[in-house]
């Protein structure tokens, strides 16, 4: 994508229809791209301010959510439509972009997501998409994850209803699960999936992004922090505290109803390489 069109695509992304999406009204339908064919598609927000973190009124919430805090992203940014998929991440491997080529665990490759990728595997992975495209690729801020997965929510989901509503809109621990699992607490819906599903199997958010929630767990450039207390207010990365340890967020297929919330955190090494691990990327478009 040439710099005139992202130029454009800023521009289209900053007028009021789309700011319309933070106040929870109709929806646009927001400029994207993508730069290959073997490229993730991406969509672009607008800048916009939200409230991060979990509600104090939240009975599932735990300590590492709060406190809730205002953040302003200043800037738009494009963020992948979808997570990165098999196919996407077998395109690095193929052109040595990638050393490491992860098990599928026998459920498919192609428009699966990838999993089984670390923190470092994934800076491998959109440092050769840089590379390849000539564009700036990157994980998200975690902040920029959550405004993304939120797109104008307040609540524990982005979908209207409750958990029992949820299964057209994230794979989670429901009863197809249960009936592999019975000792699992699970979601009174049928999403038809025990494993990670193929990207984009379910509804969308309301700026157009599957799988916020459920299917995998997606790394964030930031590093732990057990609180928000402190936390950057701009959107950008928290590049203090233990970097020993990276974030994850969005939750997986076998996420039990309690944990696949927009403010679930999870945690990680950053050469762990675990099943229900993946990606989503993002570019910056304008400050």
């Amino acid at each position: 994508m040439g710099t005139m069109a992202i130029a454009a695509a800023i521009m289209a992304a900053a007028t009021p229809a789309a700011a319309q999406l933070l106040g929870g009204r109709d929806t646009p339908e927001l400029p994207g791209f993508r730069d290959c064919a073997q490229c993730p598609e991406m969509v672009i927000l607008p800048a916009g301010s939200f409230e991060m973190g979990a509600d104090d009124s939240d009975p599932d919430a735990y300590t590492n959510e709060v406190p809730r805090h205002t953040v302003t992203i200043g800037h738009a940014f494009a963020i992948g439509v979808t997570e990165v998929t098999f196919a996407q991440w077998d395109a690095c491997v193929a052109r040595n972009g990638c050393t490491h080529r992860p098990s599928d665990q026998g459920w498919g490759r192609g428009d699966m997501p990838v999993i089984d990728v670390s923190w470092n595997d994934a800076v491998d992975y959109v440092t050769w998409l840089s590379a390849h495209t000539g564009v700036a690729y990157r994980l998200p801020s975690e902040a920029e994850w959550e405004y993304a997965a939120r797109a104008g929510a307040q609540g524990q989901h982005y979908w209207p209803g409750d958990r029992a509503s949820g299964c057209r809109y994230a794979n989670m621990a429901d009863m197809t699960a249960a009936a592999d699992y019975p000792e699992w607490d699970t979601v009174a819906c049928d999403d038809g999936h025990v494993v990670s599903a193929p990207v984009g199997s379910f509804d969308p958010n309301a700026f157009g992004l599957h799988d916020t929630l459920g299917n995998v767990w997606e790394w964030v450039q930031d590093c732990w922090n057990d609180s928000y207390r402190g936390a950057p207010a701009d959107g950008s990365a928290w590049l203090a505290g233990d970097c020993r340890e990276r974030v994850l967020r969005g939750g997986a297929a076998t996420g039990l109803p309690n944990e696949v919330r927009l403010s679930q955190r999870g945690v990680n090494d950053p050469d762990l390489r675990a099943v229900y691990n993946g990606l989503r990327v993002v570019v910056t478009l304008g400050n």
